[in-house]
């Protein structure tokens, strides 16, 4: 097991809480996470992240390794 398995052996315990990008960007919120990806919806767009991004959680934010403006990319 992946120290990734072990801090997020839990994933739907961050469902509803807020994305947020290394730079400090809100990203929306998760709406779902599926065996590779979390979901997350912004204005009625949604994003399919993969987990490999996810670097904690901490109260009502998810802390995501990824820069805002490459969000655009896990568009679906």
């Amino acid at each position: 097991m992946s120290d990734e398995d072990i801090m997020f052996a839990d994933w739907e315990k961050i469902i509803l809480k807020n994305a947020r990008s290394r730079d400090s960007k809100e990203l929306g919120n998760v709406i779902a996470v599926d065996d590779d990806n979390i979901i997350l919806n912004q204005d009625n767009i949604e994003f399919k992240i993969p987990k490999s991004y996810v670097e904690g959680y901490r109260g009502n934010d998810v802390f995501l390794g990824l820069n805002g403006k490459d969000i655009q990319y896990y568009q679906f």
